[in-house]
């Protein structure tokens, strides 16, 4: 039996003209409220108004899958933030341009998809320790590593780094396992890196050397630049910005023994300092000494050359004298000379001829205890030699030099 005979199966039919529905009964009849099928009678209404003239179930449905193929192609639409860069997948394969931020379209799931990775964050690797990690937790696996000179050292690394290609970073390194996420993946590929680097690094080095802060800092320069060469081979697209060694130390098993090695560092660097001090504090008074030596030699030439400049003068003085009356010149350099070897003699010569003297008169130490005469002024009794320039005072007496002595 038709429910309605008004038009087709979901005709609007009164309750009044036979053939109703039977779920559309009034209050009164004693059936099933009006839920189903009111709706679809409402629903069927409102589209009769939107679309004039009527449509049959085939327009409704082609208008629905419209309308569903409409709100499919919009969600394609994608946001990239200022920070990242948008990487559209057709079919997971990549097209080829980046986006940048903004607004974007790509064909939507389940043909396409878009990675967004954020290529101006800093990524941070922890290699030995983790912050905020327990006093419980045990990373010897990374920290412990075998020096060059075969001891054991502690070290702590962290490395920072970005994203450089975005191409490389997400396609030309496969995912070892499917299970972790992309960028957990990039972060142990830095992190293996970087560790290679630093036990190829430090396993070439001396244990001194790692654990000076000098040393450390060579060493994660040396590192950073190996595991950036590695990572460059392997085409990453992950450029290193630092790798820096926190703390490098000895385990703990071997501690008092480092700390004797320490000391032993430090005392000999102090007695390092120590020499070098004295040796400034040496050199310094020998240059003193030899500036002063200098000055005294250079005062003692100038003093040698003026008297021999004056001693020259003198001598042609005196040969001018001679050339004029050679005997008398003769008679004077003689006198002078005698003079010169008498002046010290504690023996008294005596005139006999003239007169004796008293022979027990001590003139030998009086002579001794009067004091010699400062003056140049011949004593009373002599006669004044004819000066030569030499400015000497001699005396010539008038009595012969020959008698006996006392």
């Amino acid at each position: 039996m038709s429910w309605n005979n008004q038009g087709g199966p979901w005709g609007g039919g009164g309750g009044q003209g036979g053939g109703g529905s039977p779920w559309s009964r009034g209050p009164g009849g004693g059936g099933q409220p009006p839920d189903f099928e009111e709706m679809l009678r409402r629903g069927q209404d409102r589209m009769k108004n939107l679309v004039p003239g009527g449509m049959g179930p085939g327009k409704v449905g082609a208008l629905i899958a419209g309308v569903a193929v409409v709100l499919w192609l919009a969600s394609g639409l994608y946001q990239v933030q200022p920070a990242e860069r948008g990487v559209p997948l057709v079919f997971g394969q990549f097209k080829g341009e980046l986006t940048d931020p903004g607004l974007h379209w790509n064909w939507p799931a389940p043909i396409g998809s878009v990675l967004t990775p954020n290529v101006s964050a800093q990524n941070t690797v922890e290699i030995g320790f983790r912050t905020g990690a327990s006093s419980s937790s045990n990373f010897d696996d990374e920290s412990l590593i075998l020096t060059g000179d075969e001891n054991i050292i502690q070290v702590e690394a962290v490395v920072q780094w970005f994203i450089d290609d975005v191409q490389k970073y997400l396609f030309e390194i496969r995912d070892p396992n499917e299970a972790q996420s992309p960028d957990a993946l990039k972060h142990d590929t830095v992190k293996n890196a970087a560790e290679a680097a630093i036990r190829e690094i430090i396993g070439a080095s001396p244990f001194e050397l790692v654990i000076t802060g000098e040393g450390r800092e060579q060493v994660g320069k040396q590192a950073q630049a190996l595991a950036q060469s590695i990572l460059d081979a392997y085409n990453a697209g992950i450029q290193i910005e630092r790798l820096s060694l926190q703390r490098s130390y000895a385990p703990q098993e071997v501690a008092d023994a480092f700390r004797d090695v320490v000391r032993a560092g430090q005392d000999a660097q102090t007695a390092v300092n120590q020499a070098t001090a004295y040796k400034n504090q040496v050199t310094q008074e020998a240059l003193g000494q030899a500036s002063q030596i200098k000055s005294q030699a250079e005062g003692y030439r100038a003093e040698k050359i003026a008297i021999s400049a004056g001693d020259t003068q003198r001598f042609i003085q005196v040969y001018e004298q001679y050339k004029q009356n050679p005997a008398v010149t003769s008679r004077r350099l003689y006198l002078e000379t005698l003079e010169q070897i008498m002046g010290n003699m504690t023996k008294v010569l005596i005139d006999t001829e003239q007169g004796g003297a008293v022979p027990y008169l001590p003139l030998d130490q009086l002579m001794r205890q009067q004091p010699q005469p400062t003056s140049s002024q011949p004593p009373a009794g002599t006669t004044p030699l004819p000066s030569t320039g030499t400015g000497t005072g001699t005396t010539a007496t008038g009595a012969a030099t020959t008698g006996s002595t006392n």
